[in-house]
């Protein structure tokens, strides 16, 4: 019988001592080697036995799933887990796979009584288990009423050093320094994310050496603790179960005052209490909260990407409202190497150079007549096509040469699914060729119907603009389908007319040109110069792009 020992403890130091753990082990094979079975794995968890989200549980329950054992082997019941509901999962998988569970310390018969005793063991575990987590509260909360940290070591808070001796935390000169001025630059101004990109900017590390992000730089601002004031049970987390059968969610909710218990003396103080109230009141600020929602000043917003790496791009004021631009959503990021490097633009040059290509558009009808023409015939990449099948195919096979691997444990867990991943990104790119190419071997609009239909459907819309009141930018942008990708030196313009209004799948015409131009300041010099156009025919699946001359 090919049997997997499973051998756990509940906590890191008592593996790294390795009696509990070895003595489990040995205890084991010397079971299986009495019963004549064969050790075919031996696995360990340094994990609590409250939750069945273990490594090494994991993998026996993989083990039992593709009938690579026939019996899992245990110290003792309470080694599998002290939830009364986990040890039914566990045997009822073992049931469903053909694997027996066993115990070096306990024999169960494999009938209704014997099924019984271990519910029963079970549950007396579980009880155990809530025995623990009470008494180790209850202790906790009389360490913190003794003016002591609650949490054990209490070493997870930058600006401080925490002395077991006595249970409380010393100042680090140095971090608590760093504290002050994120507190202090917060007050004055400075965002959290111009706070962020400053810190790593001169070098400083963070608690555990890395860099900076803004949601470590938001905790510290919302941290009571730097006041001097430390407080237990402030919070506590609730498992709530997730719609759908998806299990359960781990949640932090506040607990009531009454809850709290202040540690007095724990933490020195490092921000006056009257300098933290000045943080929060700029966190609450009605204006500050005003100035962050979404504005229908920027009408680009939701159609407009940075050309330098393809993010969305956003609306941003500097110097009070005094000049306005859009900005790429990576510009301030803290990672230097996921940061943008592309510059604002400002906002007036970009809106006018968008309606200056709206307004081409709208004015030439035999642009986009002209271009149907030479699309009129398709394109034939029947090579390309074939070579893109055969390459599919060998994606196809790679994949299934990997999986017979993988089964045949040739290639480790995280090996399988790196070259996994590299196969279906793979697959992707060549799937969205293919179905361009496919796209462009039909044939274009019928230039006849748009002579028909272009003046009149243009006419309409110049019409329609011109009685719009107030935001007429924003809804021209939205009846055209406008999407627009920007640098600070120019602007690629994509517009999309429908010729058969309200029919779904109907036909559109897409024009796409780019503007440039150059600044001086925040002024542009010139107005937008055109240097290429493109149209695109649209039909439901089908997306066609195809240069001018």
């Amino acid at each position: 019988m090919r049997t997997v020992i499973y051998s756990r403890v509940s906590t890191d130091t008592q593996a790294d001592e390795g009696t509990s753990l070895d003595t489990q082990e040995r205890a084991g094979v010397e079971y299986t080697e009495a019963a004549g079975h064969t050790v075919v794995r031996s696995i360990r968890d340094a994990e609590s036995g409250s939750s069945l989200e273990r490594p090494g549980m994991a993998e026996v329950r993989r083990l039992m799933h593709d009938g690579e054992c026939d019996v899992v082997l245990a110290y003792a019941l309470d080694r599998l887990s002290r939830n009364q509901n986990h040890i039914g999962v566990l045997f009822d998988e073992a049931e469903t796979n053909g694997v027996r569970l066993e115990f070096v310390t306990e024999d169960f018969e494999d009938t209704a009584i014997g099924k019984f005793i271990i519910a029963a063991r079970a549950f007396v575990s579980e009880v155990e288990r809530e025995k623990i987590v009470e008494r180790t509260m209850r202790g906790k909360a009389e360490r913190a009423r003794n003016g002591k940290l609650a949490q054990g070591t209490g070493a997870g808070c930058y600006g401080y050093i925490y002395e077991p001796e006595t249970g409380q935390r010393v100042l680090n000169p140095r971090q608590a320094a760093v504290v002050r001025r994120i507190f202090e630059e917060w007050v004055s101004g400075q965002a959290v994310n111009r706070i962020t990109t400053d810190l790593n900017a001169d070098g400083i590390p963070t608690l555990t050496g890395k860099q900076w992000y803004p949601v470590t730089v938001h905790r510290i601002l919302r941290n009571e603790t730097y006041t001097g004031r430390t407080v237990y049970r402030r919070t506590k987390v609730e498992m709530i179960r997730q719609p759908g059968g998806r299990g359960r969610k781990r949640r932090v909710v506040e607990q009531d005052p009454s809850e709290h218990i202040v540690i007095e003396g724990a933490s020195p103080q490092i921000v006056s209490a009257e300098l933290f109230a000045r943080a929060q009141a700029r966190f609450e600020d009605p204006e500050r909260r005003n100035a962050r929602a979404p504005s229908r000043e920027y009408p680009l917003r939701g159609r407009l990407r940075c050309k330098h790496c393809g993010a969305g791009m956003v609306g941003q004021s500097v110097q009070r409202g005094r000049y306005f631009y859009y900005r790429c959503n990576r510009l301030y990021l803290s990672n230097a190497e996921k940061r943008c490097s592309g510059r604002q633009v400002p906002k007036d040059a970009l809106e006018t150079a968008v309606l200056g290509a709206i307004e081409e558009v709208l004015a030439a009808p035999d642009l986009a007549i002209g271009m149907a023409e030479r699309l009129q015939e398709g394109t034939d990449h029947a090579a390309r096509l074939a070579e893109l099948a055969r390459e599919l195919s060998h994606i196809d096979d790679s994949h299934d040469r990997l999986v017979d691997l993988y089964t045949d444990g040739e290639v480790t867990k995280d090996t399988y699914q790196q070259k996994r991943n590299r196969l279906t990104r793979r697959r992707a790119s060549l799937e969205r060729e293919q179905a361009q190419l496919r796209s462009e071997c039909e044939p274009g609009p019928d230039p006849e119907m748009l002579r028909e239909q272009m003046p009149e459907v243009l006419g309409f819309i110049r019409e329609w603009v011109t009685r719009a009141e107030g935001d007429d930018l924003e809804l021209l942008l939205q009846a055209l389908h406008v999407r627009i990708n920007a640098s600070r030196e120019e602007a690629d313009v994509r517009v999309e007319i429908p010729m058969i209004e309200g029919v779904e799948g109907s036909e559109f015409v897409t024009i796409e040109r780019t503007s440039a131009w150059t600044f001086n300041s925040h002024k542009p010099e010139s107005a937008c110069v055109p240097f290429r156009r493109t149209i695109t025919r649209n039909d439901a699946s089908r997306n066609r792009t195809v240069p001018s001359s």
